[in-house]
């Protein structure tokens, strides 16, 4: 013990304790371990929510460390990856040029224009200024590398799915979003797929290894309850609690 206490000394002033100083903090355990006798023989811990909820984060911690020590294997990582696939799939991509149709602006006429937008895309190739040919807005006219969700975020889930849809290397459209129509042509698509091991493993095994120590909390906690006999008395006339019907001596 003296030993333990010099050490956390040294870590903690980044030098050893000197001979006074060492007394010094084994006067202070010698007390406090006399206390702590005096105090449990009267039974001051009792009753008491923070020593009750520093003895529960204590056992709770044994089990955590018997946990760690176990090592995931490869084929326990692929069958968590496997089984959790949804978690770690990597989203579409796309790299993609719009042109916008504001129906405010245009009203009536909006589809109209929208068709002939896209003859005129479609025969002109690359050749048109886009700017120039649609309504001003902050969407952007060339997006790079987009993935599914900053798609979805900047134009909504409506023009995303539909974007999902579209083919590549040639003007498609109209397609809706919450601000309007939109001529779209993809450049290029990256499917939405499910990554190697090698890349999410530092997640994978995270994941794996917070749900194995829940499985042994929940297994710990029901071994100890089943040390016990656990008898609930409830009361006559539960106290009221907000948004609860009342239930008078009906167990929950």
């Amino acid at each position: 013990r003296i030993e333990n206490l010099a050490a956390l000394f040294a870590k903690t002033w980044r030098r050893p304790p000197n001979a006074q100083e060492l007394r010094g903090l084994v006067d202070d355990y010698v007390l406090e371990e006399a206390l702590y006798r005096e105090g449990v023989a009267l039974g001051v811990d009792r009753d008491d929510s923070i020593i009750r909820r520093r003895v529960r984060q204590k056992m709770e911690f044994f089990v955590g460390d018997v946990v760690e020590v176990a090592e995931p294997t490869e084929a326990e990582l692929e069958a968590w990856l496997a089984k959790n696939a949804r978690s770690y799939a990597r989203p579409s991509r796309f790299t993609f040029r719009q042109v916008y149709l504001n129906p405010d602006r245009r009203g009536d006429a909006l589809w109209t224009d929208a068709q002939r937008m896209l003859s005129e895309l479609r025969s002109a190739g690359g050749a048109m200024n886009l700017p120039e040919l649609g309504d001003g807005s902050l969407l952007g006219y060339a997006h790079a590398d987009s993935g599914a969700g900053r798609v979805a975020s900047s134009f909504g889930q409506l023009f995303a799915d539909q974007l999902a849809e579209l083919p590549i290397g040639e003007w498609s459209g109209p397609i809706e979003s919450a601000f309007g129509l939109h001529l779209v042509f993809v450049d290029a698509k990256i499917e939405r797929r499910l990554p190697a091991l090698a890349e999410v493993r530092e997640a994978v095994e995270r994941d794996w290894r917070f749900a194995r120590r829940e499985e042994a909390s929940k297994s710990f906690h029901e071994k100890v309850l089943a040390r016990y006999r656990v008898e609930i008395e409830w009361p006559q006339v539960r106290p009221a609690l907000p948004g609860v019907e009342s239930d008078e001596g009906s167990p929950r």
